[in-house]
């Protein structure tokens, strides 16, 4: 395949990620109760948004699809530029399958949830949403890994640009300050599944959209420009 067309399939696969694993937050808005909350929050908020939640969940599982095609991509431009006896390529793959493993396990917990909504499941309703909302905070330290690997790899095969190797340092100090929201319930900002979560979410898409950008225009494997 020659490097334009696998430029194209990078870039619209990731875009397709993106996309695919936000459309929840329309779909379901506002977001869904934080960790701390009581098992009637998650129970009425699951209840008043269930198919909306129903469906963005599960397009953001479906999202992985294309998700997969991008990180593939990636690591193929990596190995290229590094040569046989590299190692960042494995690195890449090997996070990225880790990272978005556990991306989609969470979404799997919250695709539990629309089903506990009955007053008798309070209990369970609140098991869960403690669990997700955990989880989710955790996302950030599992993303970590991935981001960091290819900020690496970036820096030392010049296969990206030097602005998105510093793009991508934010973004994992970002994440990591995501993941302590598995840590407490105060102050509420911080919270799993609260607004520093959501921030945090939200950026690690904005870099992967980046990074479609990046290959639509030609630029992965151009010299770290």
């Amino acid at each position: 395949m020659d490097d334009a067309r696998a430029n194209r399939i990078a870039g619209w696969s990731g875009i397709a990620f993106s996309l695919l694993s936000l459309i929840v937050l329309p779909l379901a808005y506002p977001p869904p109760p934080a960790l701390g909350a009581t098992g009637g929050a998650f129970a009425t908020y699951y209840r008043e948004h269930r198919v909306g939640f129903l469906v963005g969940n599960y397009l953001g599982i479906a999202a992985f699809v294309p998700g997969f095609v991008q990180l593939a991509i990636l690591t193929s431009r990596i190995r290229r530029a590094e040569g046989a006896h590299g190692w960042f390529a494995t690195l890449v793959l090997a996070t990225g399958t880790f990272t978005y493993a556990v991306f989609a396990c969470s979404l799997v917990v919250f695709q539990v949830m629309p089903f506990l909504t009955d007053a008798t499941m309070h209990g369970e309703a609140h098991a869960m949403g403690t669990l997700g909302g955990v989880w989710f905070a955790l996302d950030g330290l599992a993303a970590l890994p991935l981001v960091t690997s290819v900020a690496w790899a970036g820096r030392e095969t010049k296969v990206l640009p030097r602005w998105f190797v510093a793009f991508s340092v934010a973004a994992c100090l970002l994440a990591g300050a995501m993941s302590a929201g598995s840590l407490t319930t105060d102050p509420a900002a911080l919270r799993g599944a609260a607004a520093l979560a959501g921030i945090g979410f939200l950026t690690f898409f904005v870099w992967t959209s980046v990074l479609s950008v990046l290959f639509l225009r030609g630029r992965v494997g151009a010299g770290g420009e």
